[in-house]
């Protein structure tokens, strides 16, 4: 089995580097194009799912003031039409199997409280533990939306970190790595260059220095850079 030449071990680590870097910058291309939206669909998901909630919180307690003022029924109206909007956006950025399951309780208990509501006397408090009940099912719904921004947020705060880690291994260390293999394979070939040169000169003084063989290979050892030394430096 032919084992691999000190050549193509050079070209190896050398070309290892390069090929990462890429791999790295296409990598964090992508990071950043992720970390760039993000803010932006936290608002229109995360976010408008809280402020869905928010908004059927106001209706509620808006409601349950307007039944108390002389225009009870117009009041009561204009917050049922407010709440049903409400429970239809946050219905549009559901997260979670935990929100839909909340987001239809809400609707289904709203619903029949809401019709009682337009008939019920002025001043009747009967509804009033029904109001409260929902008002508790919003607050509920409210904290998971809270739980689920906090999770979008925990989740991009590990990936920014799995990216640091990326770009230290693979736009740092790897270099580095390959860098000091080479010069380590380097080093190797040149003493033993220059070892060859040393004993190629020894074996010219007791051989024939014009041959073809020898020209060749002294001319092979010159290209490289191990020149035959300077009979007027060595003195």
């Amino acid at each position: 089995m032919n084992k691999l030449n000190i050549t193509t071990k050079l070209r190896f680590m050398a070309a290892i580097a390069p090929a990462i870097l890429l791999i790295v910058a296409a990598v964090l291309g992508g990071a950043f194009h992720f970390f760039g939206t993000m803010p932006r669909a936290i608002y229109e998901n995360q976010y408008a799912a809280a402020r869905a909630a928010e908004g059927m919180e106001n209706a509620l307690y808006k409601m349950d003031w307007g039944r108390t003022q002389p225009d009870s029924s117009q009041i009561v109206m204009d917050q049922t039409r407010g709440f049903i909007a409400e429970i239809e956006t946050a219905r549009v950025h559901i997260g979670s199997r935990e929100q839909a399951e909340k987001i239809e309780k809400i609707a289904n208990d709203a619903k029949p409280l809401f019709e009682a509501m337009r008939t019920v006397q002025p001043g009747d408090d009967s509804l009033e533990p029904r109001l409260r009940d929902l008002q508790a099912a919003v607050a509920d719904l409210m904290s998971v939306d809270d739980a689920d921004l906090l999770a979008t947020a925990g989740s991009a705060e590990s990936s920014a970190r799995t990216m640091i880690a990326i770009t230290i291994a693979g736009a740092i260390a790897i270099p580095w790595i390959c860098f000091i293999v080479i010069v380590r394979l380097s080093g190797g070939l040149y003493a033993d260059l220059r070892e060859i040169r040393r004993r190629f000169d020894a074996l010219a003084e007791r051989a024939d220095s014009q041959s073809d063989d020898s020209r060749a290979l002294d001319e092979a050892l010159t290209r490289l850079g191990f020149s035959k030394p300077n009979p007027m430096l060595a003195e």
